[in-house]
């Protein structure tokens, strides 16, 4: 494509933003957003916070909560459910302390085991 040709398309999609730019700036839901966020920034401004300030006093973190166990800051292990190709033999579970699955490991080696990982799930 040459350089004119690329220059004319930027042109036509620059248009067709400005249009839809235009088309969003006359809805009334976008302006009532709009006007609540200048309203939220000026009162932050004049108390001198930040968002961050805000999303603290009302208790909003910015990451999300990690699953608990009820155990301290661990998060839950994820389910992994093994099937065994010869046997066809299922095996469900959260850790590598499972009986049949120690069996397995020792029996076919670790990596050929986790490769009968068939699902995950949380």
């Amino acid at each position: 494509m040459s350089i004119l040709a690329s220059y004319r398309e930027k042109e036509e999609l620059m248009r067709k933003l400005k249009e839809e730019m235009r088309k969003m700036e006359e809805n009334t839901q976008l302006k009532k957003e709009l006007t609540f966020k200048q309203e939220i920034e000026s009162v932050l401004d004049k108390h001198e916070r930040s968002v961050r300030d805000l999303a603290e006093i009302f208790g909003l973190n910015a990451e999300a909560p990690s699953k608990s166990s009820g155990r301290g800051n661990r998060r839950t292990r994820k389910l992994k459910i093994y099937v065994n190709p010869n046997t066809q033999e299922r095996i469900e579970t959260r850790g590598g302390n499972q009986k049949q699955l120690k069996e397995w490991k020792a029996q076919y080696g670790s990596d050929t085991v986790e490769g009968w990982v068939v699902e995950e799930r949380d």
